[in-house]
């Protein structure tokens, strides 16, 4: 355990303070009951040893005794006012400013879950943490779930990323009851140069002590008997002013607890109804132990966000997949997940499949104040899977205040219920479609077909299937039959306009439909955003930013939506604005290849040559289809005609598309060639980048050519 310099301490020596049930219901402190006494020395680093509530929790602190030295530690979705704190073990650096563990300094993935069961252990190193407290410190009182098993798992987590052993444990040792952290720790401040993230009920950060205005602490003739024992002594006007400016912080702090927890009590005015409610829905924990069952557990997430969204689009906003599944392994706070998404409330939870049975928890937390709002467990069977989403959806709208009326909900009132195995191979087919993968879309397809086939009336495995890179005319036949058999489904309506637009290239058929999804589901991104790029296509830029920012707010850390909204903005001739977008998709995503190829075009129209080369090249790499036309024209603009030509020969051979050899060809000066392939593009009708003639400057050179107009006259392109 860390030792306290003999030099530097900061005592808090309370009256008879205490805390009630566990931290739950706490005795509250009048100015008569607490004493502060501060002692500083002359190091800069102070140790900390305990915290508040960990102190608090054996009992009433004795005057002289019981040093205390923080406010309470985090539970499992509050995340209270403490000081940064940096727990040192080993190789290892638990650091609560970022809710982060590190091993010689580099960040290493851990769940949430298992680091909030570290930091408990750490912060009380040595002694015996019971498996009740862990309950109440990571799932709460209130919230009734698994626990043991819950516990099993989180532990054997933490377990494997530690290199620890049950049986000859480093750090984290099982006693009867409870578990004990084992190893050394030392305990320092945060460096200011990673400051913890505020608590969203703070009103604003705590001044710093030099910021303050002086008031009296202590009386001067105190001052003595506190000073160090040891070390260069200040004057005692010195040791007046630290006495004042310490004091005023801690009151300080004291008074902004008080009054962030009556405020708290007080009624709010009803400003939920005055907008659209924001939710997340966070991926569920799988707690089988097989990680073949992901797929459950991660189409639990999805198929609830779409039923919440589904129930009054108009008061209640759902935050999509992408982003809610960037936080499967991330331990970040429900603050810090609230403030990412912009949401007011979080709903998580866990699954547990065994056999047929199938346990399934959830609890609905308030990000504002991280109260838990609502917590329930079922046990059903996994044929009951899709009527267990429903009631669990109802249940939430109901908490959140969203009244939800019969003839308000845009689903059927006799929803079809799909046979369980269709339903299974229906989630598992999405699970590998959203990799956005040749392999996952391939998977996808496999096993929608098998829905298909397990359920020959099964709406939404159509849709999913005409997503797939199948015959157009099989995708168009699969999403009509989606529509046909659930006609209120946006999925359905939105996989048809992708199907009309994008493989058979006729976009006045596109925008229906894709106002018709809108329509039926105003939650679903994946319609904004394809609806978007068609307004992009067809000549109104900035209604289609618009509208791909709209994909953002329901899922804003999409890569594919901000890396499209990239792509807009430079083709509106915001080339800064759009290359500050896909800084933020390569900070979370640096791999992300379609990205790169936004990027190369953005620096082939800035005349940045050399590095749109690179970033082609790059996404060739990271996605393995050739784009050898985006650089062969970047070549020839380049002025390098010989390797231009050389491209351009490469593409021949290879079976390059008609469009492709138009665009290195009319980097080269040869219109008439470029006409010429173009106009073969037409014919085949299969090239999807003959929607981008109408707007992208690329083809201005051949604007003034009435066979191109000829050409735009027949891709028709609504006004």
């Amino acid at each position: 355990m860390s030792r306290f310099s003999e030099q530097g301490k900061l005592l808090w020596h309370c009256f008879r303070a205490g805390e009630r049930d566990g931290g739950h219901n706490r005795t509250p402190l009048s100015r008569g009951q607490v004493k502060v006494e501060l002692i500083f020395g002359l190091r800069s680093k102070l140790m900390i040893q305990n915290t508040l509530a960990n102190r608090l929790r054996k009992g009433p602190l004795d005057y002289c005794r019981n040093p205390v030295y923080a406010l309470p530690a985090m539970s499992a979705s509050k995340s209270a006012a403490r000081p940064a704190l940096v727990y040192r073990f080993g190789p290892y650096e638990v650091d609560t400013a970022r809710n982060e563990l590190r091993k010689f300094g580099l960040r290493v993935k851990l769940e949430r879950k298992p680091l909030q069961l570290l930091t408990a252990l750490v912060e009380r190193a040595g002694e015996v943490v019971t498996r009740g407290d862990l309950h109440r410190l990571l799932w709460g009182e209130d919230v009734f779930v698994d626990f043991d098993k819950g516990l099993n798992v989180t532990v054997t987590k933490l377990r494997a990323v530690l290199n620890d052993s049950p049986e000859r444990p480093r750090y984290i040792e099982t006693v009867a009851g409870g578990y004990r952290f084992v190893g050394e720790v030392e305990e320092v401040f945060a460096p200011s140069s990673a400051p913890a993230q505020p608590n969203a009920q703070d009103e604003g950060p705590v001044p710093s002590l030099m910021e303050l205005p002086d008031a009296p602490a202590f009386p001067p003739e105190q001052e003595a008997q506190h000073a160090p024992s040891s070390g260069a002594q200040p004057s005692s006007f010195q040791r007046w002013k630290t006495w004042q400016r310490v004091a005023v912080v801690v009151c300080v702090a004291l008074l902004a607890v008080a009054v962030a927890r009556l405020t708290r009590k007080l009624p709010q005015p009803d400003q939920a109804h005055a907008r659209k409610i924001m939710l997340v829905v966070l991926p569920f924990e799988n707690l089988s132990g097989d990680p073949g069952q992901e797929y459950l557990s991660d189409g639990m997430t999805e198929e609830l966000s779409e039923q919440l969204g589904n129930l009054s689009p108009q008061r209640l906003g759902v935050i999509g997949r992408t982003s809610a599944m960037i936080y499967k392994h991330a331990p970040k706070t429900i603050s810090q997940i609230g403030k990412d998404l912009g949401v007011g409330y979080v709903l998580e939870g866990s699954v547990r499949r065994n056999g047929s049975k199938l346990r399934v928890t959830a609890q609905l937390v308030q990000v504002s104040d991280q109260a838990h709002v609502w917590a329930a467990n079922y046990d059903e069977n996994v044929r009951h899977l899709l009527q267990l989403e429903g009631e669990v959806a109802s249940e939430i709208a109901r908490h959140v205040g969203v009244s939800i009326a019969i003839s308000q909900a845009t689903k059927p009132l006799q929803p079809h219920i799909p046979d369980p195995e269709a339903h299974q191979a229906y989630l598992f087919g999405r699970y590998n479609w959203y990799k956005r993968t040749t392999a996952g879309w391939k998977i996808g397809e496999e096993y929608f077909r098998r829905a298909i086939q397990k359920d020959p009336d099964y709406a939404a495995a159509y849709a999913g299937l005409a997503e797939c890179r199948i015959p157009r005319s099989e995708a168009q036949a699969a999403a009509l039959r989606a529509i046909a058999l659930d006609p209120s489904s946006g999925e359905a309506r939105t996989a048809l306009a992708w199907v009309q637009l994008y493989w058979y290239l006729d976009p006045s058929a596109a925008e229906p439909a894709f106002k018709e999804a809108i329509q039926l589901a105003p939650n679903y991104a994946q319609a904004h955003y394809s609806y978007g790029a068609y307004l992009g296509f067809i000549g109104h830029p900035n209604e289609a930013i618009d509208e791909v920012k709209q994909a953002l707010l329901l899922d804003p850390l999409s890569s594919v939506f901000r890396a499209g909204l990239a792509g807009g903005l430079s083709q509106a001739g915001q080339q800064d604005e759009a290359i500050k977008q896909l800084r933020i998709v390569f900070a979370t995503d640096p791999n992300f290849a379609v990205a790169h190829g936004v990027l190369g075009g953005i620096y082939t129209r800035q005349g940045k040559y050399r590095e749109a080369i690179d970033e082609f090249q790059t996404e060739a790499r990271l996605d393995g289809h050739s784009n050898l036309s985006e650089i062969g024209y970047a070549y020839a603009l380049w002025g390098k005609k010989k390797e231009a030509l050389r491209t351009l020969s490469q593409l021949q051979k290879s079976g390059g598309s008609p469009a492709g050899l138009a665009l290195v060809e009319l980097g080269l000066g040869h219109k008439e060639k470029a006409l010429a392939w173009l106009e073969k593009a037409y014919e085949d009708h299969d090239d999807d980048a003959l929607l981008d003639l109408k707007m992208d400057p690329t083809f201005d050179p051949l604007r003034s050519d009435p066979r191109f107009q000829d050409l735009l006259r027949r891709m028709k392109f609504p006004s």
